[in-house]
Formats: C-alpha cells, structure tokens, sequence
C-alpha cells in the first residue's frame, strides 16, 4: 500500500512531546529510562519505533497513552497537554481519544467477541445503538463479523488480536498505539494482522504509532524511529 503524504500545515501535531524523563527507582538507585525525549507525529502519519528491550518503547507509549505521567517534559495530544491531567482526566482522554492493541491482546475471557470490541464505549458511557452497529461494522473488517458471541478462547491467536485492533478503532480515536502487536504471533498471521491495522487506520486518517522489534514491519511505516538508552533516535 502506497503511503498517503505527511502535511504538516504548522498546526497542532496530533503528538508532540517536550524533553520527556521518566525515572524508576530500583533497589534504592534511581534510574532514568527515558533521558529528554522529544517527539512529533502528524495527523494520519504512521511510525514505527525501535529499539532493544528496556530501551524505554513501552514507557514511552504507556506515557502518550496517558497511563502513566512523566516526571519532567510535556506531552500534547492535538491541542490538549495531558501530563498536567490528573489521573481521572488522563483516563477519559484515553477512553476517548487513544485505542491500544497489546502484545498480549487483553481480550476479557467472560466477554463475547462484540462485547470485548464494545467495552472502552461501555466504561465511558457511550455504547449506545449506533456504538454497537459501528462495533459490528468493525468485526466484519476484521473479517469477524460471524464471532461476535463468540468467546476469546474459541479463537486463534491471530483472530484475537483482530479482536483487539476492531476494540481499539471503536471509539473512533485520533490516535492508536500498538506495542508489539504481532508479538505471540507467527511471521504470516502477524503480517496479516498488520496489513489489518495500516489499511483501518489509513482509511481513517488515524495516527498509529507501533513498537515493534521487527525491521519488516518497519517498513510499513512513514518513517522509523529508534529508541537507545532513553533516547529517540532517527525519523
């Protein structure tokens, strides 16, 4: 698939961050994972990033996904800072304007098919009848439309996490971010699974941000980033 051209028009990024630091303590030494990050991502733009294991990706993401806060630097999303939010407002953002799709999937084994897809509306008040016929227009994308009650543990791995990336569009976020998506899956199912994931978002003109250690995956994207040590390297 042919890459949409990147436009920046000097408007608000849909992600920008301002010398990001995130420091854990272990072991009574304090550590610094991320080290003054600084990143921009457009509307509609699809990056990857890189990077070896602890080399900060997943604390990046965990952060412009507002689930956890930053202890020096800002993160905008559009036009809204979130790292001031407190935690009751970072959880609305997110339900609101943020998908995710997981390595591990985190599909709730006691929900059908259609419900794991329609659980962030339910839990933000919004899973009304239009949620819901989005919800299944959504599976049938996914090429799921017959499993919407079906159960977690009647699927295969990669059906799973077709699951999840229908889960994460739902809301009709702005943004998406996908930390090693294909993960626990094999070299075919999780092509398939990406192929998946780029044509939605594209069609949607939703930003997609994907961790991932696989250079072929990479290569999907607009541009790759890397991660070394706490800091972004590349784009």
């Amino acid at each position: 698939m042919t890459a949409p051209e990147i436009h920046n028009t000097g408007g608000p990024a849909a992600v920008q961050t301002h010398g990001l630091v995130r420091r854990v303590s272990e072991g009574g030494v304090e550590r610094e994972i991320l080290r003054g990050v600084d990143l921009r991502l457009e509307r509609g733009e699809f990056v990857a990033l890189l990077g070896r294991s602890g080399s900060g990706k997943s604390t990046l993401l965990n952060l412009l996904g507002g689930l956890d806060a930053p202890d020096e630097g800002e993160i905008w999303i559009d036009d809204q800072r979130v790292d001031t939010l407190d935690e009751t407002a970072r959880t609305v953002l997110r339900r609101r304007r943020i998908g995710f799709v997981f390595q591990a999937f985190n599909l709730v084994p006691t929900l059908t098919v259609l419900e794991n897809v329609l659980l962030p509306l339910e839990l933000d008040g919004r899973a009304d009848r239009a949620a819901r016929a989005r919800a299944r227009e959504l599976l049938v994308d996914v090429g799921l439309g017959d499993r919407a009650d079906s159960f977690p543990d009647r699927l295969s791995g990669g059906e799973q996490q077709r699951v999840a990336v229908a889960r994460a569009l739902a809301g009709e976020p702005a943004l998406v971010l996908a930390d090693e998506p294909t993960g626990n899956l094999d070299h075919e199912t999780g092509n398939g699974v990406l192929d998946l994931l780029e044509r939605l978002v594209r069609e949607r003109g939703v930003t997609l941000l994907v961790v991932t250690h696989s250079a072929e995956a990479a290569g999907r994207a607009d541009r790759a980033l890397e991660m070394d040590d706490g800091r972004l390297v590349g784009g």
